[in-house]
């Protein structure tokens, strides 16, 4: 039986969930124009030379979304919650990684995986940023994305830092950074591995996929991990970087990279990723074998971002507490799969709801990512659904998701090339990292003003990046510009 979280806010039956908002224009409107002013004035302002987030995109958010600093932590506790619920759903059904894998009929090759190993929770939440859309102010998590491929953390760090000096005065501060916070948690867990001496091994990569790929080269990636490294290094950690392909095991079991013993591996990698190792993964694998070293993030991380989890969620509602069981109500959309491994009758059960509510409903492949595979039941007609929704389901695992309509906020856009400017209301997404199942740092996502990718707001399919700015003041105060002059 799960217990609720302490500083979780309360959610009983009946009651009003948490809801967020946009406070930038809670915020006076001398102060609002002089940080446009100088956000203009900065221009094409850098998070890093090897981002490359807004490469080959004119058009830059001038101002970050703004959400009051108790909302912000609520919404942590929140997701923090569902993360350990989700963990919970997969330990009613398996007690181990590979019994997890079974359950959920996956074949992708995974060299890393330990599937003898218990499913903890604090070591499969480790890192997380689920996806969130807000629904007339709720937060409705459509995709928990715990996994080991979650990149950007430098670069939105930066932007929330850039934002935060162009602020006049002190009304507005960067939330805590993501890179800070996983650096105290990797410390943290070396000390209690190895002790004093312990080492950490960032490592660089050969990939078809990932950021890897998009980079192009090691030495693109190396400068790509410098923050890591450096915000490692702050943190007190002795920290080697080298590329897989030249990793070792000794005689005793032991990781051995550029000549020095590693105890702990920052793999921001699927092993399946991998091309050109030379052996580098199998001694890694060895080395885990052998208990002689530990991976920052469990290749079972991998699992638990299926979407699969969140149907589950609700197929166990019956087993929840009354606060945990509105929880998944209140921020949870409704969910369900269907897939190969499920009884006929289960199967056509989901279908056949799927038919019915076609128009309210999203059809999301459980185990794809980047907004791969998703299809929106009011874009076909009665007969496309059923083909699709039945050949989906009987080819792999699936789920159908219940249509979530977004806030959209009132953005200002700039070009910086051109000194364009314009101002639009866009639909958003946004994903709060949890480190250590603390809140710091979000990614925001929204389109531009070239509204490119259609329905789904991802990166890939063109939309642009932005992070939050938090407010420490609270609704029901008066926000008071830096001259004087308030506003109500």
């Amino acid at each position: 039986m799960t217990t609720p979280l302490p500083g979780l806010p309360a959610h009983r039956a009946g009651s009003v969930p948490l809801a967020l908002r946009d406070d930038w224009e809670q915020l006076s409107m001398g102060d609002r124009a002089a940080f446009l002013a100088r956000r203009v004035a900065a221009g094409r302002w850098a998070y890093g030379a090897q981002e490359a987030w807004q490469r080959g995109r004119p058009w830059q958010p001038m101002r970050p979304l703004v959400i009051a600093h108790r909302d912000y932590e609520a919404l942590g506790a929140v997701a923090e919650r569902l993360l350990r619920l989700a963990v919970d759903a997969c330990r009613r059904r398996a007690g181990t990684v590979g019994e997890l894998r079974e359950v959920m009929r996956d074949r992708c090759p995974q060299r890393l995986l330990t599937p003898d190993r218990p499913l903890e929770h604090d070591e499969v939440l480790r890192v997380a940023r689920p996806d969130v859309l807000l629904c007339r102010g709720v937060p409705k998590f459509l995709e928990l994305n715990i996994s080991a491929t979650i990149y950007g953390i430098p670069a939105l760090d930066r932007m929330a830092d850039a934002y935060a000096r162009l602020w006049p005065g002190a009304a507005l501060s960067a939330p805590t950074p993501v890179l800070g916070a996983r650096s105290a948690l990797l410390a943290a867990l070396m000390s209690r591995r190895s002790g004093p001496g312990g080492r950490l091994l960032v490592p660089t990569w050969r990939s078809r996929v990932g950021q890897a790929a998009k980079l192009g080269n090691r030495r693109a990636l190396r400068a790509y991990l410098r923050p890591t490294v450096e915000s490692a290094t702050s943190a007190g950690l002795d920290v080697v970087v080298e590329d897989l392909s030249r990793l070792r095991t000794d005689e005793h079991g032991r990781l051995q990279a550029g000549g020095k013993r590693v105890d702990m591996v920052l793999n921001w990698f699927h092993s399946w990723m991998i091309t050109d190792d030379s052996g580098g993964v199998d001694a890694i694998a060895a080395a885990l074998a052998a208990g002689t070293v530990e991976l920052f993030l469990p290749e079972t991380m991998r699992l638990l971002r299926s979407k699969e989890i969140l149907a589950w969620l609700y197929e166990d509602l019956d087993l929840l507490p009354a606060e945990d069981r509105d929880l998944v109500l209140s921020h949870v959309p409704w969910t369900a799969w269907a897939g190969p491994q499920q009884s006929r009758t289960d199967r056509d059960s989901v279908v056949r709801r799927a038919l019915r509510d076609r128009a309210d409903l999203v059809l999301k492949p459980a185990n794809e990512g980047s907004g791969r595979g998703v299809v929106f039941g009011a874009d076909l007609d009665s007969d496309s659904w059923r083909a699709l929704v039945t050949e989906s389901a009987r080819q792999g695992t699936v789920v159908v998701q219940r249509r979530v309509e977004g806030d959209t906020v009132r953005m200002p856009f700039l070009d910086p090339s051109s000194g364009a400017q314009c101002d639009l209301r866009v639909p958003y997404v946004l994903s709060p990292f949890l480190v250590g199942g603390r809140i710091c740092g979000a990614l925001v996502r929204h389109v531009g003003p070239d509204r490119t990718g259609g329905r789904v707001i991802n990166l890939g399919a063109g939309a642009l990046a932005n992070t939050t700015l938090l407010t420490a003041w609270t609704h029901d105060r008066r926000i008071t510009d830096t001259a004087g002059s308030s506003t109500g």
